[in-house]
């Protein structure tokens, strides 16, 4: 096969520029989560570009303080003191600071939003009327058009102010990040949740007649079988509209990874937290939970997160406050990590931005594979319509091998995982990456022996 001529911008890196020549002797696995496509190691130390765009677009707003750091936690964040008011007054100034900056500079005032995404860190410890602020400058410098607003909450900060606050903010998806309802499983994290304060804050929180998710994290320190089915079971009980389930990644910065490598912590195995997996994904299904994702199951197949799964399709969204990333007009960009430095640099009259890459036709092309799959189907006409390639015949040998391994299937013009390969996450979207990236250079090497 001729290699395609993809136009690529710069010295831009080549597509899946980490992954591996060939799969050979390699088996499905569930290693690595694929946060953004490009890979963010790639983008370059840049200064801000136009962003001009008539698309509709989603905002994320990043809160990266806690009330503890959890021994599992990897994310940049701050742990809040007694006093620190003064300290979320800068931080949510600075937020409404740099919408002003960005709707302006990048001409996005009046832009159309479709949904709104508070995450962090922990977004609930910001105070009601100062989450109004923000709400209020959105407001002032976009178009709302009857958005989904997504709000991430630790359990132990909800009360009837917060409830109220939400409300009328307008929030109409609620994220718990529970992990596990066993209380002998939280305690070993360090978090201060129960089983019974969880289940109060969610039964609280689905009378507001909100759309409300619970995160589940697969393979924490001292799960069994028992503690997990416990989790999945008080979930289903409890009449959630989704169910998240990650998988347990270890990252060099958490506390596990330390005491790890200082022999004082062992987690489940990867056969074990494959049964987690495997046994979650049943117990949704008996109950009617279908997925909506890879990792999110909603009740009765309804509920959709229209905020990921848009990003991962490729819309625009731009992403506000400390080393919030996103992707507008092209452009894939993230804001400074630390947080002095954000908060002097917008205080300064100044877009935080870190780094920027111009998307490549080839990195276009990657994402909408990648990071497609993720919503666990690609529309084969669409890719092509949008692309110019038929992926069911530029992939047919690396499409054929993941069917013969039960991940993916291909009906009526669709490329879909099957629950084999929603369980094995993103495996078999990188491996169809590596195919794709096989197109692009030429590379007529067989991928198996």
């Amino acid at each position: 096969m001729e290699p395609l001529k993809i136009s690529l911008v710069g010295d831009a890196p080549p597509p899946l520029a980490e992954a591996p020549a060939d799969y050979r002797g390699e088996t499905p696995n569930r290693n690595g989560f694929v946060v953004a496509w490009p890979p963010q190691r790639y983008w370059k130390s840049a200064s801000e570009t136009d962003l001009t765009s008539e698309k509709p677009l989603h905002l994320y707003f990043h809160i990266p303080y806690c009330l503890q750091r959890c021994r599992y936690c990897f994310y940049k964040i701050e742990i809040l003191s007694d006093s620190s008011h003064a300290q979320r007054e800068r931080y949510v100034s600075a937020l409404c600071r740099e919408i002003e900056l960005v709707a302006d500079a990048h001409r996005l005032r009046g832009r159309a939003v479709r949904s709104i995404y508070f995450g962090g860190g922990t977004p609930s410890v910001i105070p009601p009327e100062q989450l109004a602020r923000i709400k209020r400058t959105i407001e002032q410098c976009f178009r709302l058009e009857d958005p989904e607003f997504v709000f991430e909450i630790e359990p132990i900060t909800l009360n009837n102010r917060m409830i109220d606050g939400l409300t009328n903010l307008g929030v109409n998806r609620i994220s718990f990040g529970i992990q596990s309802f066993d209380d002998r499983v939280v305690a070993l994290t360090g978090r201060h949740d129960t089983d019974e304060k969880n289940s109060r804050a969610i039964e609280r929180a689905l009378q507001t007649g909100a759309v409300v998710n619970v995160d589940l994290l697969a393979g924490l320190e001292g799960e069994t079988m028992d503690s997990w089915q416990h989790s999945i079971n008080r979930a289903i009980a409890l009449g959630v509209h989704a169910v998240t389930v990650y998988k347990m990644e270890l990252y060099s910065n958490a506390h596990y990874m330390s005491e790890i490598r200082q022999g004082k912590l062992s987690l489940p195995s990867e056969d074990e937290e494959l049964a987690f997996a495997r046994w979650g994904l049943d117990r949704l299904r008996d109950n009617g939970y279908a997925p909506s994702t890879y990792f999110t199951f909603t009740r009765e197949g309804k509920y959709p997160q229209h905020h990921i799964i848009s990003r991962w399709r490729g819309e625009d969204l731009y992403g506000f406050g400390a080393s919030a990333f996103g992707t507008v007009a092209g452009h894939a960009r993230q804001n400074v990590s630390e947080i002095d430095v954000y908060l002097e640099r917008v205080e300064s009259g100044r877009i935080p931005t870190q780094r920027v890459l111009e998307l490549s036709s080839a990195d276009h092309m990657m994402r909408d594979l990648v990071m497609g799959l993720k919503t666990t189907v690609i529309d084969l006409d669409e890719y092509r319509r949008r692309h110019g390639l038929r992926l069911d015949h530029a992939l047919a040998d690396e499409i054929a091998h993941l069917s013969r391994e039960g991940l993916v299937a291909v009906e009526d013009g669709r490329l879909r995982l099957t629950d084999e390969g929603i369980v094995y996450g993103d495996y078999s979207g990188r491996y169809l990456g590596a195919g794709l990236r096989r197109v692009f250079t030429g590379d007529t090497k067989p991928l198996r022996a």
